[in-house]
């Protein structure tokens, strides 16, 4: 038995080219728009310009916020926000990675209501928003999903509590996915950003509340990064592979919003809440193995399915198929150098302890949905594990 919600209220144009639309397709949305970015990339390529090319082309005002880092922190999302407020912005346009659409969502929904963003947050204030700008997002990146998604990660610096919000105001409005802005990704990012979505697509298939219509877009997604990884990481302008793997991005989101991840991520929000240098791909990469081990008696079935269908498993025994989905999964990983111990990445080990609270804190939410009774002790020890 299942049941399943389904509200996907984004409207996403994919393809390569799409951007061409924004004028179009943004023109009922205001007369000025901020747009949300990096401090370098979409600059260096051009891109900020088009954008703001194809916004004005519609009659439509822009202003450039580029401030946004990876793991976005609550600080920049509050000087957004009074930024919006002060000129008067009627749209928040997120151009790049996830890190720049998070924080443009979470500007969109901070400025339109009162207070900080922190007021918003479960472990903060725990207030619900009512509204929210709209968000238009523009992803440079094959990983994150958040184009499809309504969810936002943001670091509180203090308490080194990063936590994520989703809220149905915090859905994009309309989503421009474009795979020719993705071909300037560096190998790193390439590979980091592909397993985020990997990630949240198996994450998605093992939770409890997986169900027919999320496992057909995990499955999918997983075979096409596993599939067009290499590829890319290899040739960058490969643009079949580069919109395979956007699609593959795309179609995580849709996961995460249907079902959710599960304990992996807690983890990763964990270690990268003490070392925001970590990249998120990477850090999901450190303890996803980890932990379908020590679960493996909860999840074997689940594995055995992924083996088969996504690494090419030939095994009729499914915990023999299991254990080599663990195994392929790690042999896939290392082609991109990503089979890192905690230690070699700077974490000490007397952070562990600290680190497995505040991630069980954060993001309980996701651990309750890990097959397993998942529990903080629990994430200590995979924590060791990953050590």
């Amino acid at each position: 038995m299942f049941e399943i919600r389904s509200y996907l209220p984004t409207d996403i144009y994919f393809g390569v080219d799409v951007l061409e639309k924004i004028p179009e397709k943004v023109k009922n949305l205001g007369k000025k728009a901020l747009i949300v970015t990096g401090r370098s990339s979409a600059k260096r390529t051009g891109l900020l310009q088009r954008v703001q090319d194809l916004l004005k082309k519609a009659g439509i005002e822009s202003v450039v916020f580029d401030k946004a880092i990876p793991n976005p922190i609550m600080d920049i999302v509050d000087e957004g926000a009074e930024l919006v407020r002060k000129e008067g912005i009627d749209f928040v346009v997120g151009l790049g990675g996830g890190s720049a659409v998070d924080t443009a969502k979470a500007i969109a929904m901070t400025a339109a209501n009162e207070g900080k963003f922190w007021d918003y947050v479960s472990v903060g204030g725990g207030k619900t928003p009512k509204k929210a700008l709209p968000i238009v997002a523009i992803p440079t990146t094959h990983g994150t999903g958040t184009e499809a998604d309504p969810f936002a990660v943001i670091t509180n610096p203090e308490t080194k509590e990063k936590v994520g919000i989703g809220y149905d105001v915090t859905f994009p409005t309309i989503s421009f996915v474009d795979p020719k802005t993705m071909i300037t990704l560096p190998k790193d990012q390439t590979a980091y950003t592909s397993m985020d979505a990997f990630y949240h697509s198996i994450e998605a298939f093992l939770n409890i509340d997986a169900n027919p219509y999320s496992d057909v877009l995990a499955l999918d997604s997983m075979k096409r990064i596993v599939s067009n990884l290499t590829v890319a990481y290899e040739n960058g302008e490969d643009l079949e592979a580069r919109t395979n793997l956007a699609w593959a991005s795309t179609e995580a989101g849709i996961t995460e919003t249907l079902t959710g991840v599960i304990a992996n991520h807690a983890l990763e929000h964990g270690l990268s809440g003490f070392h925001p240098e970590i990249a998120h791909g990477l850090g999901l990469c450190v303890t996803g193995p980890y932990l379908f081990e020590y679960i493996f008696d909860h999840i074997y079935e689940r594995l055995a399915i992924v083996g088969r269908e996504v690494f090419g498993v030939v095994e009729t025994d499914d915990k023999r198929a299991g254990r080599l989905a663990i195994v392929k999964l790690r042999e896939f990983q290392e082609l991109f150098g990503l089979n890192k111990k905690l230690r070699e990445l700077g974490v000490k080990e007397e952070e562990l302890e600290d680190m497995a609270k505040t991630a069980y804190r954060v993001l309980n939410k996701v651990v309750v949905k890990t097959p397993g009774n998942v529990n903080e002790k629990d994430l200590f020890e995979i924590f060791k594990m990953s050590y």
